[in-house]
């Protein structure tokens, strides 16, 4: 199969799925009765929840700046942050393909910066985000209520430390370091360039506890503001518990099977919510709440795209 028929049967999947989730949420949407509960919504409020998750993107760019800077060695936030928030918008608006960190990392490419680095910065980024919803995750199943027993949010966290953990092996210990630039070196360059730059994070123990603590900060931004948008809209859980259920949402929504999250957040949010007692309406309006706090936070990026391409220095990272 050509690459073109390839993008093109990656995005009719995700169109379907998309459209499958969406079809079985129609079976309780009730349009007056959603729109109803989020008219009850403090103004005020959704502001607020508008700059927390706006802020959240701010601490994931940060991130990535961090990383990026510690391989390419030459590069100011203000440089980096149009091409991040870029990829926000892609991945949260736009029913692309790869979404935004092809957005992102190309975009910075076609000014002159370098391509091992990005891609290895930006992997390692996703990485230590997902190692910090996880771990989020963990804890907040720890303190959830005595009664609130989730095999589903052990199996899925589970899994998810089992995926993670070869991946840091191979990234970071030295010995999987020597076996690849064995396997490697001379048979695919480009994937032996990227994968040379992870073990460099190795010698910054502290930039790379730095970027989980964004990453946490990130996802807690996230967290607190569908804790903040919930009780006003009918959905009344003990905190922790709450927490469990939307880092599993976070962690189902981030699966590539659909287009920018979009029905599968919704879907998983729905199948989550309505065994633990709250109502159809609630968690809908929740769910379209949400969605306008995020698409409201993410649409600015689109500008970015009005911005010149930042001039990369003459001599680049790898």
């Amino acid at each position: 199969m050509s690459g073109a028929r390839k993008n093109i049967a990656i995005f009719l999947l995700k169109a379907l799925v998309t459209l499958a989730c969406l079809w079985w949420l129609s079976r309780y949407f009730d349009f007056e009765q959603v729109r109803i509960a989020l008219a009850g919504i403090n103004p005020l409020l959704l502001v607020v929840a508008i700059a927390l998750h706006f802020l959240s993107f701010v601490a994931g760019g940060v991130r990535w700046w961090l990383l990026f800077r510690h391989l390419n060695g030459s590069i100011a936030f203000r440089q980096l942050w149009p091409s991040y928030y870029l990829g926000v918008f892609y991945n949260n608006l736009l029913p692309s393909v790869y979404g935004g960190d092809l957005a992102r990392t190309a975009r910075l490419y076609a000014a002159g910066f370098g391509g091992s680095a990005l891609v290895s910065s930006a992997f390692v980024d996703r990485v230590l985000g997902l190692v910090a919803l996880v771990s989020m995750g963990v804890i907040a199943l720890l303190f959830a209520p005595p009664e609130f027993e989730n095999h589903l949010a052990l199996g899925i966290f589970g899994l998810s430390m089992l995926a993670i953990l070869p991946v840091v092996a191979i990234a970071m210990l030295p010995r999987w370091t020597k076996r690849l630039d064995a396997g490697f070196g001379s048979r695919w360059p480009r994937l032996h360039a990227v994968l040379s730059c992870f073990p460099r994070y190795r010698s910054a123990p502290g930039l790379v506890l730095t970027a989980f603590g964004l990453s946490v900060l990130n996802q807690l931004m996230v967290v607190l503001v569908l804790l903040l948008l919930a009780p006003g809209l009918g959905v009344h859980l003990p905190v922790f518990q709450f927490m469990v259920v939307l880092i599993l949402v976070f962690l189902i929504a981030s699966l590539p099977i659909s287009l920018g999250g979009l029905g599968a957040r919704e879907g998983a949010m729905m199948a989550l919510l309505l065994p633990l007692g709250v109502d159809a309406t609630s968690v809908l309006a929740l769910s379209v709440g949400y969605l306008l706090v995020l698409w409201s936070s993410t649409l600015p990026g689109a500008f970015m795209l009005m911005l010149r391409e930042p001039n990369a220095p003459e001599t680049t990272g790898p």
